[in-house]
């Protein structure tokens, strides 16, 4: 099974650059709501060795993940977890559609697509319920609304969700793209192009290129959000094959039980976490750059009655809603065949 879109392309941070001047505050993590310790409650898993693919290569926004392993949290569960880098959504979505991983790190998009063809694979849980796609400007050209992209040039990559929405993106919001100049390069090329502002704009994520390119321009950037203007798409999601997910209920409740303990400490303590981090990838972590990143994907968590990655009907039918319109998906099956909130730790005040 081929799924013909991958998520935006992010390059590694590389080394420390000159000093931020602003920085965003981190997001709040709900007090009053907790799974709190459940290894010791739930039924023993029926599988222990883990592997689990991220859709990408070490960025901020995956921090949870390690951290979850590195604090013991997995082991606590009873699991021992392999924790891989991965090179994109669609690879990641089609290793556990053939059981080679058990668990992938996708959007919402490429299962999405996947199911409508008969994939099998489920989603079971999508901790950004807040899409981190964003055009971002200089603050002396601001591009406030998607109006203000008239008479602007902006760089996107051919790959990226955001170029495949984009077309609708401006017909929803009434803005005229015979006005707009958009120039699509491969993404180092596309970053090179905007931070030498060869182009007034660019798409990208908020939690990885944003706190990124504002510390290498030390400055404040213009940001923003395609979730403001009707385009909503939830990332960070986490799939698995849908056969994996009827034979080891037990160990799917483990797993993302501990990564809700691993994400709640992570978004507490991100100056922590990111310490952790450097001395895991020593060479790959930039630590301001990394406690920003976690704070901006803070920004797009929400826990307040539920825990971390539950999936929000309403939403989920309006992900879908975008995903119709814009012909990304020719089919549309019930919501059920797409995703499952089951298998989440309960919520207790």
């Amino acid at each position: 099974m081929v799924v013909a879109i991958m998520f935006v392309s992010i390059l590694g941070c590389g080394n420390k650059t000159e000093q931020q001047t602003t920085k965003p505050p981190a997001a709040a993590v709900n007090e009053n709501t907790s799974s709190g310790d459940l290894s010791t409650t739930l039924p023993p898993p029926e599988k222990t060795d883990i592997s689990f693919r991220l859709n990408w290569k070490i960025k901020g926004e995956f921090t949870p993940f390690y951290i979850t392993q590195e604090k013991g949290i997995f082991s606590k569960y009873g699991l021992n977890v392999k924790v891989m880098e991965g090179s994109g959504s669609t690879p990641a979505l089609q290793a556990v559609a053939q059981k080679n991983d058990d668990y992938a790190v996708v959007s919402t998009v490429e299962p999405s697509q996947g199911i409508a063809e008969n994939m099998p694979v489920t989603m079971i849980a999508s901790y950004m319920t807040k899409s981190p796609l964003v055009i971002l400007s200089f603050p002396d050209k601001p591009i406030k609304t998607p109006k203000d992209l008239e008479g602007k040039k902006i760089v996107m990559s051919p790959t990226s969700t955001f170029t495949k929405l984009y077309d609708k993106f401006l017909e929803t919001n009434q803005v005229d793209p015979s006005k707009i100049t958009q120039v699509k390069l491969e993404a180092s090329a596309r970053n090179s192009a905007f931070l030498t502002k060869q182009a007034d704009a660019i798409e990208c994520f908020s939690t990885n290129e944003l706190p990124m390119f504002e510390q290498k321009l030390g400055t404040k950037l213009e940001v923003m959000f395609a979730k403001d203007y009707g385009f909503n798409v939830a990332g960070l999601t986490l799939a698995t094959n849908t056969e994996f997910l009827k034979e080891n209920p037990n160990t799917t409740k483990r797993f993302l039980a501990a990564i809700n303990e691993g994400m709640e400490f992570t978004m507490k303590n991100p100056e922590e976490a990111t310490k952790i981090m450097k001395k895991l990838f020593p060479e790959t972590v930039n630590e301001e750059l990394f406690v920003n990143q976690i704070k901006r994907t803070a920004e797009l968590l929400d826990n307040t009655n539920h825990p971390f990655g539950w999936m929000d009907e309403n939403n989920f039918k309006s992900t879908l809603d975008i995903l119709e319109s814009t012909q990304l998906i020719k089919a549309r099956k019930d919501l059920p065949a797409y995703y499952t909130n089951d298998f989440l730790p309960i919520v207790t005040k």
